[in-house]
């Protein structure tokens, strides 16, 4: 396993994150997070939302269970649309602390914004749930650069604590559609150029593109089953699938090389998709879903490849 640091958090964290989002039933979300625990895995990535709550607290029997709360990383997430309030990241957060079984979360990220208030008023709360120990660093999820610097130039102004953490997509393929609502790309030249110069750390959600590099045969049976399974889509509307929100002439460029150099490093597209975003000069952390400890094990290659700083340009387009 490869593991990063972040300022604040006084433990390393491992380079990959476990998504708990998909896990409804306490036997076979033991067997991932235990394999994950044994290849040396240590973050856990929550929110308020996932589940409807039933996903926390799965995740928080499985903790209880195994009494290893100090040897993890729970980054937990709230305030998500339509309630991204200041009132609702103390709320949820109540609750979220309950479902997990602990009484705090070592990363808290909003799980959206809401340009109807301002940053400080976030901030603020933010730094309050800091100095009651129930988080130790925060960031935001899907929050644009501008309110990203605007918040952090108020905390500075304001001897608060800085939002650590950028928490939005950054993939090999870039974004031409959004997944869900308001959800936003850091594979964007100022924001990577931001993150390179400021050394703020970035958790990618959605890392790997949905199997977009993945051989073409298996995307589009992603792209099926997913576009079958959201059947709450308004008619017209496009899915969250790899090919509904990645496919472009670019993309199919960046696959292509990625394939390319995968064949001389010996691995998959997938996992050059999934190194790239790991090895970027910044703190680079990938949010990643398995469902199952096989679909973990085809992605733990990722882990083995350094790339060079013209090899990240030169998969990027640059």
């Amino acid at each position: 396993m490869k593991y990063g640091q972040i300022e604040g958090v006084n433990k390393k964290i491992s380079k990959l994150v476990m998504g708990v989002d998909n896990q409804n039933d306490l036997n076979e979300a033991s067997r991932l997070w235990d394999h994950w625990i044994d290849v040396g895995g240590n973050i856990f990535d929550t929110a308020y939302t996932y589940g409807g709550g039933n996903h926390e607290k799965v995740f928080g029997e499985w903790l209880k269970q195994n009494n290893i709360r100090e040897q993890i990383v729970i980054l937990g997430k709230g305030a998500h649309t339509p309630n991204c309030n200041p009132e609702a990241i103390t709320s949820q957060l109540n609750e979220s602390l309950e479902r997990m079984n602990t009484d705090y979360v070592d990363i808290y990220i909003m799980h959206r914004d809401n340009d109807e208030y301002n940053v400080s008023e976030f901030v603020d709360v933010l730094n309050q749930e800091k100095d009651k120990g129930r988080i130790k660093v925060f960031g935001g999820s899907n929050w644009t650069l501008d309110r990203f610097k605007k918040a952090n130039e108020w905390a500075k102004n304001n001897n608060k604590s800085e939002m650590s953490i950028l928490n939005n997509n950054l993939a090999l393929a870039k974004m031409i559609n959004p997944l869900w609502n308001d959800c936003l790309s850091s594979n964007d030249e100022d924001i990577l150029d931001y993150l390179e110069q400021t050394k703020k750390s970035h958790m990618s959600w959605s890392s790997q593109a949905r199997g977009y590099f993945l051989d073409d045969e298996i995307t589009k049976k992603i792209e099926e089953k997913i576009t079958n399974d959201e059947t709450w889509r308004a008619p017209g509307e496009h899915s969250s699938g790899p090919l509904s929100c990645y496919d472009s002439d670019d993309n199919r460029e960046r696959k292509k090389r990625a394939m390319e150099l995968a064949e001389k490093k010996g691995c998959s597209a997938h996992n050059i998709a999934a190194g790239w975003t790991i090895n970027q000069s910044f703190p680079s952390f990938a949010l990643i879903g398995p469902r199952t400890v096989e679909e973990l094990n085809t992605t733990l290659p990722c882990l083995d490849i350094e790339l060079t700083k013209d090899e990240l340009k030169w998969l990027n387009l640059n």
